[in-house]
């Protein structure tokens, strides 16, 4: 059994990643992904990502704010110590919308993302 509050532990901090996203915040997005995760996506049709860097982070610094973002957060399957979340995004800072697939594990009593892979729309 999974208690409620790991559910909430979990969405919350994808909201922080969305406001991140929101609010142009790249220093809010080391304390949300492990150092050595993992992104990978298609923008505009092209792969982008790799290990240990984070293509929100070069989203942020090109395009700067989202102030009209808005998104689902879904918790696909949860365990004590993993998580995969689905994130529906809308209206980024260059108007395109995007899904993600988060894979999460807790450390130390924290959640944090080590995995990510994305298409934008």
């Amino acid at each position: 059994m999974v208690s409620v509050k790991e559910y909430s532990d979990v969405t919350n901090l994808i909201g922080k990643y969305v406001e991140a996203i929101k609010n142009g915040n790249i220093e809010l997005l080391a304390d949300i992904f492990h150092q050595n995760s993992l992104s990978y996506g298609t923008v505009n049709g092209e792969l982008v990502g790799g290990s240990g860097n984070n293509p929100a982070v070069e989203f942020i610094k090109k395009n700067g704010k989202s102030p009209e973002i808005v998104s689902c957060i879904d918790v696909l399957d949860i365990t004590p110590t993993t998580a995969v979340v689905r994130l529906i995004s809308e209206k980024d800072a260059i108007g395109s919308d995007c899904t993600e697939y988060l894979t999460l594990i807790k450390l130390d009593g924290c959640w944090t993302i080590i995995g990510k892979v994305f298409h934008q729309f």
